[in-house]
């Protein structure tokens, strides 16, 4: 007979031993991952998450655990967020009694967008299926170690940019939701009338750095890099590389893998030993494009909407 029920105080060590293994046996399917975690602060933000959490209890053992965080974002929605540490469970039957109880909740709250990251792995992912997600985005990792970079075609030129360049990063993005839009991922509803808002911010962090390409006088491609902030199953000084952009009458000549190749070894010298990137699961020339580079898929990225007919 299996309890579900909110988590206690008295359950939260048994939790936390049970994430730990997770996260080790993630760590063992792909190395990339990190296992290491602070059990001290893991533990404190349990006992802060009580009324968020829910246990599985079998005769007085604890079989499983699902906490998700409550989110309201711009571009996904009012959903629920489960990482890599949210989810634990001995079988599907115990994760299917677990989501129930706590998908009224997050239903009743307003969110009806449920995400979870997971280890890339069928044993992790199966069950989720079962409960009716899919995939949505892949989380790659590579480890910074020395590599030939590749040269600039023949008139193109790199630079980095600043907030100065705002007009030239919103429009070298609008041109990748152009890429989303078309099949088969068919992104036509997300929200960005907060986009340049968003990229104000971010190319005015001195921590971000921004890359652009130019030909004949014009920016033709960007990047975007910033030290990656803690999260459950990354490395410490790991770099995120995102808003990898070319334009369209310029790919296929390696001006994109050029400026990553700079990017990463500006990164390098930095002091950083991993980077990170993500790609959505629809977006096939992306998935290839990283897969060759060197990147490994780690976590994947899942997505149910609950309907409301």
């Amino acid at each position: 007979m299996t309890t579900i029920r909110p988590l206690e105080p008295a359950d939260v060590e048994l939790v936390v031993a049970r994430i730990v293994d997770r996260l080790a046996l993630d760590a063992h399917l792909q190395p990339l991952v990190n296992p290491v975690l602070s059990t001290q602060l893991l533990s404190d933000s349990l006992h802060q998450a009580t009324d968020q959490s829910w246990v599985a209890d079998q005769d007085g053992a604890i079989v499983g655990h699902l906490y998700g965080a409550l989110l309201e974002n711009e571009i996904y929605g009012n959903g629920v967020w489960i990482g890599p540490d949210g989810a634990s469970f001995d079988n599907t039957d115990i994760l299917s009694d677990l989501y129930s109880a706590a998908g009224a909740t997050w239903i009743e709250r307003g969110a009806l967008e449920h995400y979870v990251w997971t280890i890339d792995d069928i044993t992790s992912t199966q069950p989720w299926y079962e409960m009716g997600f899919a995939r949505m985005h892949m989380r790659g990792v590579l480890r910074l170690d020395d590599r030939d970079d590749h040269s600039l075609p023949e008139g193109y030129f790199l630079r980095r940019g600043g907030i100065e360049d705002i007009d030239i990063a919103v429009a070298l993005d609008d041109e990748l939701d152009a890429v989303q839009r078309v099949g088969p991922s068919f992104s036509i509803g997300l929200d960005h009338s907060s986009k340049r808002e968003d990229l104000l911010e971010t190319l005015d962090d001195p921590e971000v750095h921004h890359y652009i390409a130019e030909f004949d006088g014009g920016a033709i491609a960007q990047c975007i890099t910033f030290p990656l902030p803690h999260r459950r199953g990354s490395f410490e000084h790991t770099l995120h590389l995102s808003a990898v952009t070319v334009d369209a009458q310029h790919r296929h000549l390696g001006v994109g893998t050029a400026m990553v190749d700079a990017a990463l070894r500006d990164a390098r010298n930095a002091g950083f030993e991993f980077v990170e990137t993500n790609w959505r699961v629809t977006n096939r020339r992306a998935r290839n494009y990283w897969l060759e580079y060197g990147f490994e898929a780690t976590f994947v990225r899942l997505h149910r909407t609950i309907g409301l007919g």
